[in-house]
């Protein structure tokens, strides 16, 4: 099948948000190791409780993007995401569909630092050093594949009973 300019563009541009250092990668239909370090937050301190919340909905986030990217379904992202994050991942999983693509991503682990955790309780800052692999498939056949350690911006803020990714976004540097 022929590929336009554009679509081979955003193939390229959807395999370089991805890669991998040499760490064991997530089971498929596990959640993502993610280490958290909090002793630079400020202005406030990071409880314990709050600490493992972070860490299991931020892998439940990251999970759940796998699995819309790999499936082409965005059903699972409200579970994870909220605002400016779940409308560009909503965007992605349905530019990937109508162009006949899927993306597997093969997630090796995230090292994360919160720098900010608002006075109120209800927004944590976080700076991720992901390792990822990823492959971008038309049907069964991977027609791109790269790796690489990314580093994301990201905002989480509390919702209902749990915290949810506002933004996720790449480093320019």
């Amino acid at each position: 099948m022929k590929r336009s300019p554009i679509l081979l563009g955003t193939t390229v541009l959807l395999g370089a948000l991805a890669g991998a250092a040499f760490l064991p990668p997530a089971a498929a239909g596990s959640k993502p190791a993610v280490q958290l370090n909090v002793d630079r937050a400020v202005p406030r301190d990071v409880d314990d409780a709050v600490h493992q919340a972070i860490v299991r909905d931020y892998s439940a986030a990251w999970q759940s993007l796998s699995n819309a990217l790999a499936n082409n379904n965005t059903g699972t992202l409200h579970d994870n995401f909220i605002g400016f994050a779940l409308d560009k991942l909503i965007q992605r999983v349905n530019d990937q569909q109508r162009a006949g693509l899927r993306t597997r991503l093969v997630d090796r682990g995230h090292k994360v630092e919160a720098i900010f955790y608002s006075l109120d309780g209800s927004a944590m800052e976080l700076h991720d050093q992901a390792t990822l692999e990823t492959q971008i498939l038309d049907g069964n056949t991977v027609i791109h594949s790269d790796r690489a350690a990314i580093q994301y911006y990201v905002v989480m803020t509390g919702a209902e009973d749990r915290w949810k990714v506002r933004v996720l976004e790449t480093s320019k540097e």
